[in-house]
């Protein structure tokens, strides 16, 4: 023990030191007059608490994720409905925009056909006014000439227009006369014609 250095007495003496303290607190644990289970660990026969602190953050973690899904899930149907709503929307404003087309279309079709007979009857009508206005000033014999190429309905209507033109200036029609000079079964279909398109034009008292 002599031929010893001081530096390894030093720490036989040490780990002698320990070693009883060790036995001494193994002792007085046996004889439950202390429980070193509290203060050194190694002795305790239940295993070491681990937190679950890192188990709440994953579980918290994994809640957070499920409700992002949930509702970018919940987002992605409603964006799926809307596109719904908008596609039949869009084939029904589709529809209204051809049926509105169509009716356009039809009411220019019947406004150009409208004006057409307009300007036809007013160019009709021109030309009767012209005509009776020379048949009434020409000979009868002249006159009657020129209507024998004419059709039965152009003859009622400048003879209508001449009986008009003459109760308007308080003056004979020479149209009876004229019906005179025709052939007599001529002049008999245009007097009938006449009589029946004047009944027509004439307005109906209630």
């Amino acid at each position: 023990m002599n031929s010893l250095s001081p530096k390894i007495k030093i720490a036989y003496l040490t780990l002698l030191i320990l070693f009883s303290i060790a036995v001494f607190l193994y002792l007085l644990d046996t004889w439950n007059i202390i429980n070193a289970r509290r203060y050194i660990p190694f002795l305790s026969d239940q295993p070491p608490i681990v937190s679950d602190t890192t188990d709440s953050i994953a579980l918290l973690e994994e809640e957070r994720r499920r409700k992002e899904e949930e509702r970018l899930a919940e987002l992605e149907l409603q964006l799926k409905e809307m596109e719904a709503r908008l596609t039949e929307e869009k084939g029904s404003l589709e529809e209204k925009q051809k049926e509105y087309e169509e009716l356009k279309q039809g009411l220019l079709e019947e406004k150009k056909r409208y004006e057409e007979r307009r300007n036809a009857d007013a160019q009709k009508e021109k030309m009767i006014a012209e005509m009776a206005q020379r048949l009434n000033n020409m000979p009868p014999t002249d006159a009657v000439a020129i209507l024998t190429g004419w059709s039965d309905a152009d003859i009622v209507d400048v003879f209508l227009r001449m009986e008009r033109n003459a109760e308007a200036e308080g003056t004979t029609s020479i149209v009876p006369y004229l019906l005179t000079k025709m052939p007599r079964d001529r002049a008999s279909i245009i007097t009938s014609q006449m009589m029946d398109e004047e009944a027509r034009l004439k307005p109906v008292i209630e």
